[in-house]
């Protein structure tokens, strides 16, 4: 049974999320494939893609013209799950990466 998502009011979150759709590489092990963002944070994402993960598996994923960046799963449902950033993205870098 998928385990439903720990979501917060946004009045609780500790940064706010901005809607954005992405394409980007995920890796975990052996496993790579091309996912989709949902919308991010300087924290975190939100994530649709195909591989099977579950709450606290730890991948890269890497944004367009950046480094990859480790992020640890924070709740799955179905085919989407919610990510943290290991270290966070600093808020100027992810302001230019949206106007971009």
């Amino acid at each position: 049974m998928a385990q439903q998502p720990d979501i917060q009011p946004s009045s609780q979150r500790r940064s706010e999320r901005a809607a954005w759709k992405a394409e980007v590489h995920f890796r975990s092990g052996n496993k790579r494939a091309n996912v989709r963002l949902c919308d991010i944070s300087p924290l975190g994402a939100r994530v649709q893609g195909v591989f099977l993960v579950h709450q606290g598996d730890r991948f890269f994923i890497k944004l367009e013209g950046m480094e990859s960046m480790e992020a640890q799963v924070a709740w799955v449902t179905d085919f989407e799950f919610g990510c943290e950033f290991l270290h966070p993205l600093n808020p100027l870098v992810l302001e230019a990466k949206l106007a971009g």
